[in-house]
């Protein structure tokens, strides 16, 4: 007897994507089994391209249909389908008649997982590695074959003979039956060529058919662009028209030849001719070790202005903390190299500051002309992970050149490249002065679109139509979007049809440049073709082609990785792309996309149902919900109830019943109880003490004011003293129980609202430790407050008069003579203050101590006498020989001799470098000698560029910062 997986190893293959499991996976395969890929058979093979010449686009549509007839169950499969290149993608996956819907990657993958363990239809389509993607089959039933569809979108190539050309690289690994190769052009003449077959050609249609082939080599289509070709193609899918253009290089040469006589007049607010560069430089820690790179590019600016026929005058600003301009405006070379080497490097990065700096260098003052151009040159990592917002004045008209860190040093690359891409410029290595200064100083032009307008921008409706989108957006003044590895630009958009939405744009406006070059293009939308107005596969093309242009845009416009990925999720996902922010799950069953709360797509075989199922399970919400609160309360809170109310009834009670000889205890059963003796023993700490309770004591007053809700409300009841020993000789409470809050609240009153002008007191969770001095200073804020304290001064008197122990006289003594005013009787202060100082002195130090609660008996060890507070011990400034050394060096040399000996001792000894310490003990060093309060600041921020600004970190730096401005 064979096993189904034998025999699918002896059975022999008629056609398969590989030929035995022992060979390794070819670039396409469908295969199931986790340890041995084992093959699976495809019966039918159909391949659409459908193409767009004119704007180099290509939609495939891959039909296979797959069967399984070598496991008699229901097993899943896998299918690796390689793309034409990494740029290509999936954006359709259908199954039979059941069609994918797009979900977060996490989402799906988790919703897949469910779905397999509970024994439902489910696939994915996800991407594995650059141009690979997979897709996973389940069910694939015994003998029942299934149809699988993928569609790829993907670009048309440029060719050296001229032609547009795509290689899809699909080859099986034995012969499939029927393969079908059809294409379809909307501008242009298409041929297909693929192995076994002759080359077939059509003007707008070509199709070729195939018995039992491998497609070795895959299948290559070429298309040949008509004349004429519109420029800008439009088509509608679903309730949205979409439209996209494509202008090539031949045609931006030509636009920019057009404007070549076109004078260049000098950069606004330059008075001259001259090239005039402002530097931007950060002098943050971190960027220390560039400083020489920065002196190469100056030279590399000098000399690539002087091949142009000119010099070339430059303005130095840095940056750390603060911005400051460090040479005159319109400096030669010499001087800005002077400046440029005796900059400092301290402290942190203020990205912000560059708005400011560009607001400067824009403009003209009494100082000398507005710059040029800029460079910035800093690695954008900002202490505080803040950005500039490149709005302001000058960031639509100076360029702004971004100097990329080298490769080895840490850097914020995507702030440095978003900041280039807001102001219209470029980036190029700083460790390549050459090719950046080529860029700065225009000899090497970059072609850039700054523009995007359509004949709507100026209309306030479409401006505020959120349906209505360009990309990029027609909505910003200026832009800085370069053009594509061929050399061309492509503009894309998209706005509501149907009815009551807005007439759709017929024109589109680009502004070009190449360095001090502008050109204006004008592009017309025509309507979308009448055949085409319902879905089709050219509507779905320009439908992703939009979404992929608006991914490149958000990686370009935003420079924060968590935000572009939830905008480019929800792109994707709107899309129904797989990309790398989603994957593309297909579910068979209404229950299945009810369960995971997932829409059901309009074109789906269960939509119906899963509309029906929706609208029932609206309905039983709530009756759903209530049941399963009153689930998780039974299961959850009632039962940890009872379980604990058995624990309480099981549980022994030691020494329950037995007398309790109140003359003479033991320390550690005074310990326990609450002190040693008899009717003596303080009220408050018997009120605090702990045994079981008696039924009967709940009639007390105590108890019947505990019980209903405690003192939160109104005043305390009247409590007699001779009650409170009752309940004390009762042994109230239980040892397991500590000071209910009620209770609490009762003895320790909030202080009342401060009069004005006092100062608040201190808190009074340390007054356990507080001597006799520090009580009085605590409660003075009181003293001018007549009644403070008086409505719970008969219950407090009559409770605490006389029950304090003798280390606790004296703190009541002072705390009479300090808060005793004037105004108010020495019978009055002596009740309040007397209750005060004896829970004070008492309760609360007990409570601090550990929980010792001696009293006053006679068998009661004296408690110890209160420690008085530990004052921090100040640190002395300039402990260390090596800031002995600075503080020597600023007493002969000043600040500057001081930050020479610094970088001295941190060059001698290597174990100071990298250290928060050495930069906090450096500025404080520095603040002691008298340094000015900028210098010192510049040092402790050095804290933030060697250790993660967490929020611990820029605790410790606020909290020397605000030490030195308040010395």
């Amino acid at each position: 007897n064979q096993s189904p997986m034998d025999a699918a190893k002896t059975r022999p293959r008629q056609n398969s994507t590989m030929a035995n499991s022992t060979m390794a996976t070819p670039a396409f395969s469908l295969t199931f089994g986790e340890e041995h890929k084992h093959p699976l058979t495809i019966t039918r093979s159909d391949i659409h391209f459908e193409a767009i010449p004119s704007q180099r686009l290509c939609l495939i549509t891959l039909r296979l249909t797959v069967v399984n007839d070598a496991i008699a169950q229901d097993i899943e499969g896998a299918l690796r389908f390689p793309l034409p290149d990494s740029d290509a993608t999936i954006c359709g996956f259908q199954l039979g008649e059941d069609t994918a819907v797009s979900l977060p990657k996490t989402k799906a993958a988790e919703v897949a997982y469910k779905e397999r363990e509970k024994g439902r239809a489910v696939a994915t389509a996800a991407s594995v590695q650059g141009a690979v993607y997979e897709t996973t089959l389940f069910p694939l039933k015994y003998n029942e074959p299934k149809e699988l569809t993928l569609t790829c979108f993907t670009a048309l190539k440029g060719q050296a003979d001229g032609t547009l050309a795509l290689t899809l690289p699909l080859t099986f690994a034995l012969p499939v039956p029927h393969v079908t190769i059809r294409a379809n052009a909307l501008d242009g003449a298409l041929t297909i060529k693929a192995a076994g077959a002759l080359p077939q050609t059509g003007a707008a249609a070509a199709e070729a058919r195939l018995a039992a082939a491998t497609l070795p080599g895959g299948v290559t289509l070429r298309a040949v662009l008509a004349a004429g070709a519109p420029q800008v193609v439009s088509a509608a899918s679903g309730e949205r028209l979409y439209f996209t253009g494509c202008v090539s290089k031949e045609e931006i040469d030509a636009a920019l030849a057009s404007r070549a006589g076109t004078p260049r007049g000098a950069p606004p607010g330059t008075g001259c001719g001259a090239p005039h560069v402002g530097l931007f430089v950060d002098c943050s820690l971190s960027a220390a070790g560039r400083a020489q790179h920065a002196l190469a590019l100056l030279d590399a600016l000098d000399a690539a202005h002087g091949k142009l026929g000119g010099g070339c005058v430059y303005t130095l600003w840095s940056f750390s903390r603060v911005a400051t301009r460090r040479t005159a405006r319109g400096a030669s070379l010499a001087e800005t190299k002077a400046a440029l080497a005796a900059l400092r490097y301290d402290g942190g990065t203020d990205l912000r500051l560059l708005d400011s700096l560009i607001a400067e260098a824009a403009s003209a003052d009494e100082h000398g002309p507005a710059c040029s151009a800029a460079v910035l040159i800093s690695d954008a990592l900002d202490n505080l992970k803040a950005a500039p917002k490149l709005t302001g004045p000058g960031s639509a008209e100076l360029p702004v050149h971004v100097a990329l860190p080298p490769e080895a040093c840490n850097a914020n690359l995507s702030v440095l490249r978003w900041i280039a891409r807001q102001l219209g410029s470029a980036c190029a290595p700083l460790s390549e002065p050459d090719e950046l200064a080529a860029l700065v100083s225009g000899a090497t032009a970059q072609v850039l679109l700054t523009r995007l307008q359509t004949d709507q921008s100026d209309d306030v409706a479409a401006f505020e139509d959120d349906a209505f989108q360009t990309c990029p957006d027609f909505r910003l003044s200026h832009v800085a979007v370069p053009t594509d590895a061929d050399g061309s630009l492509r503009v894309s958009g998209v706005s509501a049809l149907g009815e009551g939405a807005r007439d759709a744009p017929t024109a589109l406006g680009l502004t070009v440049s190449r360095g001090g070059l502008r050109a204006n293009i004008e592009l017309a939308i025509p309507p979308p073709p009448a055949a085409l107005e319902s879905p089709g596969p050219l509507g779905r093309l320009l439908q992703v082609k939009h979404t992929l242009l608006t991914l490149r845009e958000l990686r370009a416009t935003f420079w924060d990785p968590k935000q572009v990925e939830v905008l480019a999720t929800a792109a994707a996902c709107d899309a129904g792309i797989a990309s790398e922010h989603s994957s593309l799950l297909l579910l068979s069953l209404p229950e299945q996309f009810c369960d995971n709360e997932i829409a059901c797509p309009p074109d789906h075989p269960a939509h119906a149902r899963w509309l029906a199922l929706s609208a029932e399970r609206a309905k039983t919400e709530a009756e759903r919900e209530e049941a399963e609160a009153k689930h998780a309360k039974l299961h959850g809170l009632v039962k940890q109830l009872v379980g604990r109310y058995k624990e309480m009834s099981d549980a022994a009670v030691p020494g329950w019943g037995k007398p309790v000889n109140r003359g003479g205890r033991g320390t550690e059963e005074a310990m326990m109880l609450g002190g040693g003796g008899g009717r003596r023993g303080s009220a408050a700490r018997g009120v605090m003490r702990s045994c079981a309770m008696p039924a009967a004591s709940a009639a007390s007053p105590l108890m019947a004011c505990m019980m209903e809700g405690g003192f939160d409300d109104a005043p305390p009841p009247a409590l007699p003293r001779a009650a409170l020993a009752a309940a004390s000789a009762e042994e109230v409470f239980d040892d397991e129980c500590d000071l209910p809050g009620s209770l609490a609240s009762a003895l320790c009153p909030p202080p009342p609202a401060l009069p004005p002008g006092s100062s608040a007191p201190r808190p009074a969770a340390c007054m356990g430790f507080l001597d006799a001095a520090e009580l009085a200073e605590f409660y003075a804020p009181l003293a001018p407050t007549a009644t403070a304290g008086a409505e719970y001064a008969p219950q407090l008197s009559s409770m605490l008069a006389g029950a304090d122990s003798d280390e606790e006289r004296p703190v009541h003594r002072s705390l009479v003579a300090a808060l005793d005013p004037p105004t108010r009787t020495r019978a009055a202060a002596g009740s309040v203050l007397s209750s005060v100082g004896s829970l004070v002195g008492g309760a609360a130090r007990r409570l601090s101590l550990g929980g010792s609660r001696g009293g006053g008996g006679p068998s009661a060890s004296p408690a110890p006498p209160c420690p008085p507070p530990k004052k921090p011990k100040r640190r002395v400034v300039g402990d260390g020989p090596w800031l002995g050394a600075i503080a020597e060096a600023y007493a002969s040399s000043g600040l500057g001799g001081a930050q020479v000996a610094f970088d001295e001792q941190l060059k001698s000894s290597p174990a100071l470098v990298g250290k928060p310490s050495t930069y906090i003990q450096a500025s404080e060093c520095l603040h002691a000698c008298g340094a000015d309060a900028a210098a010192c600041a510049d040092v402790l921020f050095d804290v933030l560029e060697t250790k993660l600004p967490d929020f611990q970190t820029c605790r410790v730096v606020r909290h020397n910062a605000s030490l030195s401005c308040r010395t």
